[in-house]
């Protein structure tokens, strides 16, 4: 019986992962002090046959996902040969990313054991998320979402995370750090005589250095779920998952400090020149005043306002719709028409605080061209599970996993944040801005 594209990929992981255990064997033959060269001939020939089975494979490989690509292009409804199972991979739009939730609810159910999961999710219909997972790694440290799959779940975190749709810019990092120069003075040029030399100048720079930060998301799932696997269970999952990854990465991006190995967020990057302070909710021509102050700043700074917006709690921008003036007419018409500030975009989130100040009556308000914003990010995704772990619920209670019969799967992200500029940023505390 031929063997479908699943199982062609499977072998292929097979044999390059045995290609790889003869390039060793190999490598260490020829990094011996006394190297034996009869031993070093016999180790050759059994890499390049291992190289040949996995090129014999992947020819299958590629054969099947042409013939596979050609019948989906060419495919009309009703379309489906006698007796031929078709995946339940999800096409839907609301599905995207659900094949890391259909992950996660499988090794859960598995307790960690990778190749269960994987049969689990294969004889659930799911063949291709069962590949792509049993193409990954499993360590001590749990299972890695393939990247494909983790790429798309970090992308659905951009309507949750504030800073991320305001268009902060992802950048990859790999290698654990990313050091990026940053220009800090500019050469300089002028007019003169033709008898007179030129004064020399060059740029100035120093760096931004960025290095991965953990983000762990704790996510408890009822066992009673996790017994089969299907769209809605893995829509649940990733849900859960995006709601707690997002919440606590939007507040580390906008107010982190940095310690305890968290990152650096916007309010805390902002030079203190930029920062207005306390801004008092009663006059409004200061309030307009001190806003159009903060543009300015970034503005003066040579910033080139590519992606630039406003950043506020819905209360402060509700706040500023309300405002008029001395004629009875609205200060910012733009906030309730086109959720626009002085013609930019604003964004809302509840991540930043809105009892600041000895009344606790006091926000922030930032403003920023996003574009110089970075995210460092590894694209992966680390997954692990337990049953008898315990963790604090939304309302700060201790739960015990088992004793409340669920499985509590982590996941772990890898990332970090800073401006290009931080004289990109601008903010100020508004006091009572709030109706």
């Amino acid at each position: 019986m031929a063997k479908n594209i699943d199982d062609l990929r499977r072998a292929r992981k097979a044999a390059a992962d045995k290609m790889g255990e003869k390039a060793e064997a190999l490598a260490a033959l020829e990094a011996a002090e006394a190297p034996d060269a009869e031993a070093i001939t016999g180790a050759e020939a059994e890499f390049a046959a291992a190289q040949a089975d996995f090129e014999a494979v992947d020819k299958q490989v590629k054969r099947a996902e042409a013939v596979e690509a050609a019948k989906a292009a060419a495919a009309v409804p009703g379309d489906a040969e006698p007796g031929q199972t078709v995946a339940a991979v999800p096409k839907d739009p609301a599905h995207k990313g659900v094949e890391v939730g259909l992950i996660v609810g499988a090794l859960a159910a598995q307790k960690g054991d990778l190749d269960r999961a994987v049969a689990q999710l294969d004889k659930a219909g799911f063949g291709q998320v069962a590949a792509a997972l049993n193409a990954t790694d499993s360590t001590a440290g749990g299972v890695t979402v393939p990247r494909p799959l983790a790429s798309d779940l970090i992308e659905m975190l951009r309507p949750r995370v504030v800073v991320r749709r305001a268009g902060a810019r992802p950048v990859p990092m790999p290698a654990g750090q990313l050091r990026k120069a940053r220009q800090t003075g500019s050469a300089s040029a002028g007019y003169g005589g033709e008898t007179v030399a030129p004064l020399a100048s060059a740029p100035s720079f120093d760096s931004i250095d960025q290095s991965f930060k953990k983000l762990r998301a704790l996510v408890p799932i009822s066992n009673s779920l996790l017994s089969y696997s299907s769209i809605q269970m893995g829509v649940l999952v990733r849900d859960d998952l995006l709601k707690v990854m997002g919440a606590r990465e939007d507040l580390a991006f906008l107010r982190g400090d940095g310690t305890n190995d968290t990152p650096t967020g916007m309010r805390n990057f902002i030079p203190g020149g930029h920062w207005i302070g306390s801004v008092a909710g009663t006059d409004v021509l200061v309030i307009d005043q001190k806003l159009r102050k903060l543009v300015s700043l970034v503005e003066d700074a040579n910033i080139l306002m590519v992606a630039p917006g406003w950043v506020m709690r819905p209360g402060a921008k509700n706040f500023l719709a309300a405002l008029k003036d001395a004629n009875g007419n609205k200060m910012y018409p733009s906030i309730d028409d086109k959720e626009e500030l002085m013609g930019f975009p604003i964004y809302t989130t509840t991540q930043l605080p809105n009892n600041l100040g000895t009344n606790s009556d006091e926000t922030e308000v930032m403003f920023a061209d996003f574009s110089y914003l970075m995210i460092g990010e590894s694209g992966v995704l680390r997954i692990a599970q337990s049953t008898e772990a315990a963790y604090l619920d939304a309302g700060g209670q201790m739960q015990s996993a088992f004793a409340n019969d669920q499985t509590l799967m982590r996941a772990i992200a890898e990332h970090d944040f800073a401006p290009e500029h931080d004289v990109a940023l601008a903010g100020l505390q508004g006091v009572g801005w709030a109706l």
